[in-house]
């Protein structure tokens, strides 16, 4: 494993912008001549000199993998790679209740995707065939969300954590049998992080023990401010639904501007911990006022309020805004079904950009090679 799109630590004399503001001071000082042979000199010194400051690497092109119900073959990774995606985000998932402690998951009753086996394989699909992988294991609150999980007690905080530790670890073992990528070691546990933070530091220590690929955690877009565990890992991530406009049909235009306050605030973590920012999960579906409050809609039909243009919109101006960041690492797309022909579709308004115009994008901007 050789991604290195966390390693833009380089010496900042070589930064980018430093190597402008050089350009423009001399721009003041020395003719249109001069200007020309002071370019081609510092041109020279940052590809000679400054090579370890700049490391080329790609954005992390990614999709949200659909857990399917039954047994697949490797043919799903086709539609993947032409789609210009170079990950793959593999799934678990452990169900638990609301004021519980316990977690239940490889159960026989799962879909065959979620169970270990189902896991295993489709890693392998991926990995056989060029795709790198995070492992993501979720946990799903029956009748809540995993962001509100809480507990009264101490005692039932501890038997929650030594669940989700064996969960975790279990995981774990998949992806140093793999050599999966990355693991994402929690998703948007809003609550569970905020109190328990103690836990999840050790538990990310014990999984430097055993696992030597990269780690992050999936913040939700509304917290990831005060998550502190950033510092113990290699990516800064987000679950990155902003809410950016009610409009129902807004513009790219109206987006970017829309994307101008988050970007800000999301620079600033990065600046402070020196970690690459990735969205863990990122989408918006086809239907009306898609960019607003997507909790609220995305429960709606999958044939209700179609509208195909806001969705590209919405990945343009994303694209747009982010994909040029230095600090942007890159995106896992929620989401993408497993049996391509049958998903989307023009007449279609769930998450996935299969078989819609905004594939064609998608594909177009993870095409670009980008360096960080």
């Amino acid at each position: 494993m050789n991604e290195k799109a966390s390693g833009f630590l380089g010496p900042k004399l070589f930064h980018l912008s430093n190597f402008q503001n050089a350009l423009d001071l001399l721009a003041m000082r020395k003719t249109d001549g001069m200007r020309r042979v002071w370019v081609v000199v510092w041109g020279m010194l940052i590809f000679l000199i400054g090579g370890a400051g700049f490391v080329k690497a790609e954005k992390i092109g990614g999709l949200c993998l659909v857990s399917p119900p039954n047994k697949v073959d490797g043919k799903w990774v086709t539609p993947v790679k032409q789609l210009n995606a170079g990950w793959v985000a593999v799934m678990p998932y452990a169900f638990g209740q609301a004021n519980s402690s316990s977690l239940r998951y490889n159960a026989p009753s799962q879909w065959w995707g979620e169970q270990f086996e189902g896991i295993q394989t489709i890693v392998q699909h991926a990995k056989s065939q060029g795709l790198k992988v995070m492992l993501k294991p979720m946990v799903w609150v029956q009748g809540s969300w995993a962001g509100g999980f809480d507990l009264e007690s101490e005692v039932e905080w501890k038997k929650w954590e030594a669940n989700y530790r064996t969960y975790t670890l279990a995981v774990a073992k998949i992806a140093v049998a793999e050599k999966v990528e990355m693991i994402c070691l929690g998703t948007e546990l809003k609550v569970a992080v905020r109190k328990r933070a103690k836990f999840f530091r050790s538990l990310i220590d014990e999984l430097r023990g055993i696992y030597t690929g990269k780690l992050t955690y999936a913040a939700n877009w509304d917290d990831y401010l005060i998550v502190n565990l950033w510092d113990k890992l290699d990516y800064i991530g987000i679950d990155a639904y902003f809410p950016l406009s009610p409009t129902e049909s807004p513009t790219v235009q109206e987006l970017k501007l829309a994307w101008i306050d988050p970007i800000r605030k999301i620079s600033q973590v990065y600046k402070y911990y020196k970690k690459p920012i990735l969205f863990t999960e990122f989408g918006y579906r086809s239907i009306d006022q898609c960019c607003w409050q997507q909790w609220l809609r995305e429960n709606l039909p999958h044939d209700a309020y179609v509208n195909l243009q806001n969705q590209e919109n919405a990945y343009k101006a994303f694209f747009e805004s982010f994909w040029h960041q230095p600090w942007f690492a890159g995106v896992f797309f929620w989401q993408w079904y497993i049996h391509h022909p049958a998903a989307g579709g023009i007449k279609n308004s769930d998450f996935t950009p299969q078989n819609k115009p905004a594939a064609n994008l998608v594909a177009n901007w993870f095409g670009k090679q980008q360096s960080l």
